[in-house]
């Protein structure tokens, strides 16, 4: 998450018990823990709670640096079972440069307080990791 929108999120929860709302009312603020593993590798792995409703997550990974020999590959989990990422989602690339990323859109619709965890493991090559981001709708 970035800084602003991770300020953000502490304001409105904050601000939530004096709008009386509870704070699970406001947008939930995902707290992830992120390892650097051996060599151009990371393992992150991030708690969700589901809502009882469709809910839609974007989790994003960002390298800089990226030239003719680049590449990086993500293999998303969750609770342990390989997870199929969405239409439009990129858990690999090859070759691109610049500032590249790897995407992967999923959904959860268990029933209300399952608890999940998503983990994530990054591999890359001739490529510079910057940070990753989840985003939920």
């Amino acid at each position: 998450m970035r800084p602003i929108a991770a300020f953000i999120v502490f304001i409105l929860q904050g601000m939530a018990p004096l709008a009386g709302v509870n704070a699970a009312q406001a947008q939930e603020n995902i707290h992830c823990e992120s390892l650097a593993a051996a060599g151009d590798t990371r393992d992150i792995s991030c708690p969700l709670n589901a809502s009882g409703t469709l809910q839609r997550f974007r989790f994003k990974a960002n390298f800089s640096g990226g030239h003719d020999d680049t590449i990086a590959s993500m293999t998303p989990s969750l609770d342990g079972v390989p997870l199929a990422c969405e239409e439009g989602s990129k858990t690999s690339l090859m070759g691109e440069e610049g500032d590249v990323n790897l995407e992967c859109k999923f959904s959860i619709t268990q029933s209300a307080g399952t608890d999940h965890v998503l983990t994530v493991a990054l591999s890359w090559g001739h490529a510079l990791y910057t940070d990753f981001e989840l985003d939920s709708d």
